[in-house]
């Protein structure tokens, strides 16, 4: 008869793996501390950006606009919930809560609508801090002050944007 051979023995694996898993959390734990490290070391203080005075009214527009758009977001959102709420437990023929969708679908696309126009002055109003505010961002020309003025976000000149328009 052939002599029985012995198995290795699994606890040595396990072990290993024990002891893999404890270096695996040790890492992630240094590695959390280290990344905490580094967001506070990104919030360094902005550096103070002179703006050009020819744009400080159209930065005081811009900003009163982003006002007025979140201000109305917020009004929109609450009653979205109010009506929301209103409309849940209350009962009605289909007209009544084919209205309160429809309404509830305007109020929707509204706040889509203000959110795009917040992003594109959020946008502008950065531009403007970091000196670049002006420039066609297709050909790299200036865009008359006049189109400024009329749409203070405006990031193409009306050549550029006619093009991209198809006209």
């Amino acid at each position: 008869m052939a002599p029985k051979s012995k198995k290795k023995s699994p606890p040595k694996k396990v072990h290993k793996k024990i002891k893999l898993t404890a270096v695996k959390k040790i890492t992630a734990k240094a590695m959390a501390k280290s990344a905490s490290k580094a967001i506070m070391i990104a919030k360094a203080p902005k550096k103070k950006v002179r703006i050009d005075p020819a744009f400080q009214p159209l930065l005081a527009k811009l900003q009163t606009r982003r006002n007025e758009i979140t201000g109305q977001v917020n009004h929109l959102e609450q009653d979205l919930r109010e009506e929301i709420a209103d409309n849940q437990n209350v009962p009605g023929d289909m007209a009544d809560h084919g209205s309160g969708e429809l309404s509830q679908h305007l109020s929707v696309t509204l706040m889509e609508n203000d959110r795009i126009e917040l992003e594109r002055i959020e946008k502008a109003i950065r531009s403007i801090e970091e000196g670049i505010y002006g420039k066609c961002e297709v050909c790299g020309k200036g865009i008359p002050m006049t189109r400024l003025k009329a749409i203070p976000w405006a990031t193409r000149c009306i050549n550029c944007q006619s093009k991209a328009e198809g006209a």
